[in-house]
């Protein structure tokens, strides 16, 4: 099975756009995301994952993480509600999404949190550190149904499945499919022309550059994702638009940076005109 022949390309001009907005909104109409991560030394991680998450419109978001942590928010996002970790999810209000594994580390307390997140019937995202805590516990940890997108990268993929990364890079439509009959859910596996997989089909998104392979992109994929599931769009619409939008956003950013020099915050910086584009696209139509 090739790319080409299983998986269809994303059209950026077609892709879903953010709901509308009502004049009688308010900041609960919109969602509450929980960012989980920020580990000792991790802590702009989850300061890039929970920036992404408001500029794709999320009327809250909260940041889970260790105190080393505070110091990010403070600095780069304020607008974010903060709370320390280890933490209980026993209180969550309605319409929470939660964004878990940004800097998150793999101590206990990471180990903890997850089997806390694997009872939870909200809305989820997986990335990083939670897949590789997902890969030692096996889908068993997944207890409760719920909504979950997963975003590995080929070595996280090739740990979920327990292979080479060489394997996975070999033929990523089948580990796609191997990974999604594993654990359930929803998948991207990242990487030139990410894969996508979800209830209604399968994608390959055609857009990003080489610069995006930096410390921190996933990070601000994920927040993105998050995002867009707290403003209410379904998984396959989070899944399509959430890919896209941030390889837009990272190719507005190497164009106007250079693809060397590009960090994470230039694609976060990006954001709100390529959602502008993709509006503009949208009411031309």
């Amino acid at each position: 099975m090739t790319m080409k022949e299983a998986f269809v390309a994303l059209n950026w001009r077609t892709v879903p756009a953010l709901p509308a907005r009502s004049p009688q909104a308010h900041k609960g109409s919109f969602g509450h995301v929980f960012a989980v991560g920020g580990g000792p030394g991790m802590g702009g991680a989850l300061a890039l994952a929970s920036a992404a998450a408001y500029r794709v419109g999320a009327g809250l978001v909260t940041a889970v993480g260790h105190p080393s942590a505070i110091p990010y928010l403070a600095a780069h996002l304020p607008e974010a509600i903060w709370r320390d970790w280890p933490a209980s999810f026993a209180d969550l209000p309605e319409h929470t999404v939660l964004a878990v594994g940004p800097g998150l580390g793999q101590g206990l307390a990471a180990h903890d949190l997850l089997l806390e997140i694997g009872q939870l019937s909200c809305p989820q995202v997986w990335d990083a550190d939670a897949l590789n805590i997902l890969a030692r516990f096996g889908p068993e940890l997944l207890a409760a149904d719920a909504v979950r997108l997963f975003t590995p990268h080929p070595g996280e993929a090739a740990r979920l499945l327990g292979m080479t990364t060489a394997a996975v890079q070999a033929d990523r439509a089948t580990v796609i499919c191997q990974l999604q009959a594993r654990y359930g859910g929803h998948w991207i596996l990242k990487g030139h022309h990410s894969l996508l997989l979800g209830t209604s089909g399968h994608w390959f998104c055609p857009l990003g550059n080489p610069g995006m392979a930096t410390g921190g992109s996933g990070d601000v994929l994920t927040g993105i994702l998050a995002g867009l599931l707290a403003v209410g769009l379904d998984a396959d619409q989070a899944l399509s638009l959430g890919v896209c939008l941030h390889a837009r956003a990272g190719d507005r950013a190497a164009a106007r940076m250079g693809e060397a020099s590009l960090l994470a915050r230039d694609i976060l910086s990006a954001i709100p005109r390529a959602l502008q584009e993709l509006t503009q696209n949208h009411d031309g139509n």
